[in-house]
């Protein structure tokens, strides 16, 4: 992508970047930021247009940890998309990191194609008085999501999908923001993993 170019001194000059596109097993190989995890314990994150949580857990489901790892300013308005983006990106391999670094072996995410066929009743329900609203909605979690999973083999973690349904709204997400004093997210994020594990375990 060329985004200036002159002459100086009799030289050509330009100014831009270049993008290339390489298989994805290559770029697993050599990104790689760590190559072995022992870790055993598991891992469910909620993202959101402002925050991802991440809950983890041990294989009989108690909290073990939790996190937020907020990039509220990339969902202001006005806020240019690369910026935005760029943002994000630190943030997913911030967490990814701390995962890592807990013992998290496996990571519990919705499913980005089940958040899709959502995502015009997400839009519909949304808070349209809210002064971010339509740029909330135009980096929809559902592409963060994806770039989670994308990123999560770079610290050797293994990602699995679950229907989001009753994680968010539900007696049982209810009952764990009470019982652990958790904020809702971050007990959507313990309920990813808690649904997920006890369906691995059945």
């Amino acid at each position: 992508m060329v985004r200036d170019y002159g002459v100086r001194g009799s030289q050509l000059w330009l100014h831009g970047e270049i993008h290339i596109t390489v298989p994805l097993d290559i770029y697993y190989e050599h990104m790689a930021r760590h190559r072995r995890n022992a870790g055993r314990l598991f891992g469910g994150v909620d993202v959101n247009a402002d925050r991802i949580n991440l809950a983890i857990i041990d294989e009989s489901g108690e909290l073990i940890d939790h996190r937020t790892f907020w990039f509220s300013e990339a969902s202001r308005k006005g806020f240019s998309k690369h910026s935005a983006w760029s943002i994000v990106g630190m943030r997913i391999h911030e967490m990814l990191n701390y995962a890592y670094h807990h013992g998290v072996k496996t990571l519990f995410l919705e499913n980005p194609e089940i958040l899709g066929r959502l995502r015009l009743m997400w839009v519909r329900s949304g808070d349209r008085k809210h002064e971010n609203y339509n740029h909330k909605v135009s980096i929809f979690r559902s592409t963060i999501i994806e770039k989670i999973a994308l990123k999560a083999p770079l610290y050797g973690i293994e990602v699995k999908y679950i229907n989001p349904k009753g994680t968010t709204n539900s007696k049982e997400h209810d009952e764990l923001m009470k019982r652990y004093g958790l904020d809702r997210h971050t007990a959507s994020a313990y309920l990813i993993a808690l649904k997920e594990l006890t369906h691995q375990q059945k």
